[in-house]
């Protein structure tokens, strides 16, 4: 057996450099806070002057700074650590200058918890929700600032319902976060003999439908409200397994038995964040609106035809009934650029003249020049 260096000489040899890195820590957390006193003061200034606090342009330039800084020879930390490490920092002094509560599609574990705290931190009051009424309800009335909701799915669509409820908030689009979908199966005791059924949302188990029918064919499927409802069936039911976010074992002490799950491994689902302030325009924006058009022949294709002939790009077109009046829909539009920008004004002007109803939801930073990615483990999507 090889003899273990003694205590002595260890702290002999490695003494002097823990000496070095305890004085380069405190060096480390002095600039860390002298950073979070200059944010407090924006956040005065911002305040004062009805600035938003949250500028995610501005977060991603200074991520975009310091990830593209050339590494010296011999630096021990990549980009994605280095990102990492920013991208806290800034979440933290961006917490010190306004407490910051967020209510999002409930339970905690779900989809929504992750992408929350994906964009706001771990040091955000989080308010989960029961169903999406409550967390726009939650951002209306002020019990909290921001409103968090899927939007749509790479491989499951739109999210009607949040559709219907855009139309009927007052709220603004401040933000657009896509999150990659990373499915896993759980169990309260790891063992797949035992597995008889399994749980979960039905997107969830809709995203799963291959990797099912090829290991699991003739499993019994269980919906579920949410993939936190489908946990607490597996902690009850040890015949039973769930499927969803890899921090579900963390939140509810399961077992994990199988993981990446997902039929479309670049599937990813995409978020909005509501509050009662517009985002600044940052020169990469989208521009989200909904307009009604009348009942008659060829009325779409005179709404959209302005939209064409002023050279404005169309993202995303999505279309949903009408709940106020039968057989008629609403039209969903997502356009390139804010909605202050002069191009853009002068082709919602257009637009407004050949529809019934318009409204511009507001404008975000384009998330397809974020970088997509899954949640950080020990964190909890729409809500899977």
């Amino acid at each position: 057996m090889t003899e273990l260096p003694k205590r002595s000489d260890m702290d002999a040899v490695l003494g002097p450099l823990r000496q070095e890195i305890d004085e380069l820590d405190f060096q480390i957390l002095d600039l860390v806070q002298k950073r979070a006193k200059r944010a407090i003061e924006l956040g005065k200034i911002k305040k004062k002057s009805s600035f938003p606090i949250m500028d995610l342009s501005r977060e991603r330039q200074v991520i975009s700074r310091i990830t593209a800084k050339p590494a010296e020879p011999g630096e021990g930390l990549g980009p994605e650590a280095v990102m990492s490490i920013f991208t806290e920092i800034i979440k933290a002094c961006r917490a010190a200058q306004a407490p910051t509560k967020v209510a999002f599609l409930g339970p905690a574990g779900t989809f929504s918890h992750a992408a929350a705290l994906q964009q706001f931190g771990r040091l955000a009051h989080f308010i989960p929700c029961d169903d999406l009424t409550q967390v726009f309800e939650a951002a209306q009335s002020g019990e909290a600032e921001f409103a968090l909701v899927p939007f749509e799915n790479t491989t499951e669509g739109i999210v009607g319902q949040t559709l219907d409820l855009i139309s009927k908030t007052d709220l603004r689009v401040q933000a657009m976060l896509n999150l990659k979908v990373s499915l896993t199966l759980m169990s309260a005791h790891g063992d797949l003999g035992k597995i008889k059924a399994i749980s979960s949302h039905p997107q969830a188990l809709a995203q799963c439908r291959n990797w099912l029918a090829l290991n699991m064919p003739g499993i019994e499927l269980r919906p579920t409200v949410s993939s936190a409802a489908g946990a607490t069936l597996a902690l009850s039911d040890d015949s039973c397994a769930v499927i969803g976010h890899p921090s579900l074992a963390t939140f509810y002490n399961l077992t994990v038995m199988s993981g990446d799950l997902q039929d479309f491994q670049h599937n990813q689902t995409c978020f909005l964040i509501f509050s009662h302030e517009d985002a600044m325009p940052n020169g990469n924006d989208r521009t989200l609106l909904w307009f009604s058009a009348p009942h008659n022949s060829g009325s779409l294709y005179k709404c959209l035809q302005p939209l064409a002939e002023s050279g404005v790009n169309l993202t995303r077109l999505h279309s949903r009934p009408n709940v106020d009046s039968p057989w008629e829909y609403l039209f969903f539009l997502e356009l390139d650029g804010h909605f202050q920008d002069p191009k853009v004004v002068a082709a919602i002007k257009a637009l407004e003249a050949e529809t019934e109803k318009c409204r511009v939801v507001g404008s975000y930073h384009s998330a397809e020049d974020a970088v997509s990615q899954a949640a950080p483990k020990g964190t909890a999507l729409q809500n899977v």
